[in-house]
């Protein structure tokens, strides 16, 4: 049974006959019900639904940086599904079977702030030493830019994101890894933001 919300001129919520009133991005929207079927998908629909699954994993602890800072709204696409679009194209690979992320493709974040220039990246016991130049080359690029490193740890399957510890001028960041993150295939991106842009994110490789 439906319900009628906000008075008879009001959304529809719930399922009548073969529709079913939904709120979708602040909207109260009617859609018919997906029918039902006994046909067996094809191998194409199950790689299809299990990239699906792969990035949708990846990027989802990585919300609050795409929901913002992912380029522009195009049409009815938010940028959460800007990024899924563009990672489901770019990113995506079959190895063994299997569908992987290819790291150095990854794209957090999309904007026109300028990044660090010439990062530099080392390793030590469960520290990385990230260094730059503060790349302050056009009107856009100011000396207080936060600058965040991301990084994420394949094995565990989790992120650490220093949440604009850094400024652009410091030209340095140290980040502390989980004792646990004993590997060294840690993947590292570096974003810049301001209170209005961003840089698109910088891949700064395996550590």
């Amino acid at each position: 049974m439906a319900e009628i919300v906000q008075g008879i001129l009001g959304g529809v919520k719930g399922k009548v006959g073969t529709v079913i009133g939904v709120t979708w991005r602040g909207k109260s929207i009617i859609r018919a019900l997906p029918r039902k079927t006994k046909k067996k998908a094809s191998e194409k629909q199950l790689d299809q639904r299990q990239k699906f699954k792969v990035v949708a994993h990846f990027l989802s602890p990585l919300f609050a940086l795409t929901s913002k800072y992912f380029g522009q709204y195009q049409g009815v696409k938010s940028r959460t599904n800007l990024a899924m679009s563009y990672h489901l194209v770019e990113t995506i690979q079959k190895v063994g079977g299997a569908f992987v992320i290819d790291y150095a493709k990854v794209v957090i974040t999309k904007g026109i702030l300028n990044g660090i220039i010439a990062p530099k990246a080392e390793r030590k016991d469960n520290t990385i030493a990230l260094t730059w130049s503060d790349g302050v080359t056009n009107p856009l690029s100011k000396p207080d830019d936060a600058v965040t490193v991301i990084v994420y740890n394949p094995n565990e399957q989790l992120f650490y994101i220093t949440n604009m510890q850094s400024k652009r001028s410091d030209k340095k960041q140290s980040v502390v890894l989980a004792e646990s993150w004993t590997n060294k295939n840690n993947e590292v991106w570096v974003v810049v933001t301001n209170a209005e842009q961003c840089s698109t994110s910088m891949y700064i490789g395996k550590f």
